[in-house]
């Protein structure tokens, strides 16, 4: 977006619990989420979609919110129109039904259906190494090698891999904002396909400030959407404490000798949103109490679609922020302001209203939320589709059946931690990058009837679908109100032996191979090198059977979805 007036004209839209109040007006009676989980999640992503689309589903969601591998799947999926220069429907894009005993290995090496066909060619790695090499050259501010490897992995066959295009919500709203900012010249504006949920969250983390490190009690969601990015709420109705970065390496001591001396840093963040095209540029001169359109600073590079799907995915980025070499040479940072209004005042009186932007790190939303339904409980969903792309199988000796209450340890019978944080099990884990500890949303006692049913359900052979009403308590670190009652349809990745029962014999021999075979760790495959050096990648047929066991784990439970959608509006 270079050149032209330093400032834009752009709606910053408060966002506090006094009250809440998101942009858009989007309902959220009927949601999905889809979690993280790498190219594991797209594939599993993928088919729950396709299955979903053919029974009707999600044509009537009002909102989707994603995380990292389930950012990749419905980036693709909201913004997807032509692929490798032709346009495509939605049917094509998503594959056509399959049946599992017609799954061949012929068949199952096709090609992927075009919303993951970019992870089948075994490019990640080399990808990798070309982006790394011209990023070398690049000042510490531009290091963008995750986010650029990702945009040519997953959004490069769809045309959408720039990193200098505006999100908008629908073409009118790009007229709307070319004709309030005349500046902008012939910049490029992607936008969401119209048959699409009005709602889309592609979710990440604040990290911190650049030269701080991260903490759970101060990492903070980031949301981006095709109309409007920045964090929601105050954590805890509060400012957040950072600590400057004192875990120094031999190579961290070369650029920074002061660390240890300075003191922490106490900020607002968070408190509302501002419009996408105008995210990362300066803060107004003055903050509204109420959504207004006012002048803000131009960014220097827009927060692109690319942008968004690899901040949603950057893993390792919450780990880089440990170490000041890491974080410098590695860390995806953008300018970033809190919306001061609301509860934020009264701590504040004493301070200017409006906070200068600053260099943030940024990462990806499952070093918070893997699960991406806690955006969806800040807007009061009442009914939502959870889609858990698990990245370890259920304890084969755990006593599911008798355990009591008192006893029940989810981390010890291998529950993933994107599900059992959400009833108060939650744990921080600083080295390795992830904080859930704050993401109580249900009472405790209600995880493990829950676990019991996925289970028996694995036990059974069944796919582990599971329809549960939840009462919501308040969260004041996410903003969530609570008190009130969501249904969840969990579609919960796990070992479905009805479908493999009835899959061609060579494909199951093929299975039985395990790591020698072609499906190695199905369905579980790892979030990396699941096939050796291939960082990322996984093959045709790796995806295309993972894909066809979530469409399967979808229809054998088509009744139930029915049922559950039964309200939703046409």
């Amino acid at each position: 977006m270079g050149g032209g007036p330093s400032t834009v004209q752009a709606t910053v839209v408060p966002v506090n619990s006094s009250p809440e109040m998101f942009p858009g007006n989007h309902p959220t009676d009927f949601c999905l989420c889809a979690s993280g989980g790498g190219s594991r999640a797209m594939s599993f992503t993928l088919g729950v979609y396709r299955a979903l689309w053919n029974l009707n589903v999600i044509q009537k969601l009002d909102g989707i919110s994603s995380v990292s591998g389930g950012t990749w799947a419905s980036s693709v999926f909201m913004f997807g129109k032509n692929f490798r220069g032709q346009n495509i429907d939605t049917a094509t894009m998503l594959g056509g039904m399959t049946k599992p005993s017609s799954l061949t290995l012929e068949v199952l090496k096709a090609e992927a259906p075009p919303l993951a066909w970019g992870l089948t060619q075994a490019r990640s790695t080399q990808l990798f190494i070309k982006n790394a090499a011209k990023d070398v050259l690049k000042p510490l501010a531009d290091k963008d090698v995750w986010t650029k490897t990702v945009a040519d992995l997953v959004l490069e066959p769809w045309g959408l891999e720039s990193m200098d295009a505006c999100m908008a919500l629908s073409e009118d709203d790009v007229s709307r904002i070319r004709s309030q900012n005349p500046q902008l010249g012939d910049t490029k504006f992607c936008t969401p396909r119209s048959d699409r949920p009005r709602l889309f969250l592609m979710n990440g983390t604040l990290l911190a400030p650049a030269g701080f490190q991260t903490s759970g009690d101060a990492i903070v969601s980031f949301q981006a959407s095709p109309d409007f990015c920045g964090s929601p709420f105050y954590p805890m109705d509060s400012m957040v404490d950072y600590r400057p970065d004192v875990n120094f390496t031999p190579a961290s001591v070369l650029f920074c000798f002061s660390s240890c001396c300075r003191s922490d840093l106490m900020v607002p963040v968070g408190g509302g949103l501002v419009e996408s095209f105008a995210f990362g540029g300066q803060a107004p001169d003055t903050m509204p109490e109420h959504a207004v359109t006012t002048s803000v600073g131009r960014p220097e590079r827009p927060l692109s679609l690319a942008d968004a799907v690899g901040i949603s995915s950057y893993a390792p980025a919450s780990a880089l922020a440990n170490d000041l070499f890491t974080q410098r040479n590695f860390s995806v940072k953008k300018e970033y302001w809190p919306v001061i209004a609301g509860a934020m005042l009264s701590p504040l009186h004493n301070m200017a209203r409006v906070i200068p932007a600053r260099e943030y790190q940024f990462g990806d939303g499952g070093s918070i939320d893997n699960s991406g339904l806690l955006p969806l409980l800040q807007r009061s969903a009442r009914n939502v589709i959870y889609i858990a792309t698990s990245y370890r199988a259920l304890s084969t000796t755990y006593d599911f059946e008798t355990v009591t209450q008192e006893d029940f340890d989810p981390d010890a019978a291998l529950v993933v931690d994107q599900l059992f944080s959400l009833f108060g099990y939650g744990m921080d884990d600083q080295a390795q990058g992830f904080f859930n500890s704050q993401n109580q949303v249900f009472q405790k006692t209600s995880l493990l009837p829950l676990v019991q049913k996925i289970a028996g359900l694995k036990r059974q052979g069944k796919p582990a679908v599971v329809r549960e009403t939840l009462e919501v308590l308040p969260n004041k670190y996410w903003g969530i109100q609570g008190g009130y009652n969501v249904t969840l349809v969990l579609i919960y990745l796990e070992t479905v032996q009805d479908f493999q029962d009835q899959l061609p014999a060579e494909t199951r021999h093929e299975i039985a191979r395990g790591s020698e075979g072609a499906f190695a760790n199905f369905p579980i495959y790892h979030t990396n090198n699941n096939n050796g050096l291939n960082t990322l990648d996984l093959t045709a047929a790796q995806v295309n059977l993972l894909a066809a066991q979530a469409e399967y784990s979808v229809m054998q439970n088509e009744g139930l979805i029915k049922q559950f959608m039964a309200n939703a509006k046409q």
